[in-house]
């Protein structure tokens, strides 16, 4: 497995936000080779008080490949109105 954590705090539009992209196995057993298959996600929380707001993700997003997936993290590190879902 091609293990993948990163992790970077963002300041943006006055707020903190924790960008967080790892790989993570496929948990679903009826399927064969599940077991073996790699995904990778990437979610964005905002920050309060040093606190991780994980209950209300700003963006969320799963990538097949751990290039699509450092690419993007990347991205919404140099582009966050982009991807960001601001309320």
């Amino acid at each position: 497995m091609r293990e993948l954590e990163l992790k970077n705090i963002l300041k943006f539009d006055d707020k903190e936000y924790l960008v967080s992209t790892i790989s993570m196995n496929v948990r679903h057993s009826w399927f064969d080779g599940d077991h073996e298959k790699i995904v990778y996600e990437t979610m964005v929380f905002e920050m309060k008080d040093d606190e991780i707001l994980y209950d209300d993700p700003k963006f969320n997003e799963r990538y097949n490949t751990m290039d699509e997936a450092v690419a993007e993290h990347g991205a919404i590190i140099k582009n966050p109105e982009e991807y960001l879902y601001l309320s």
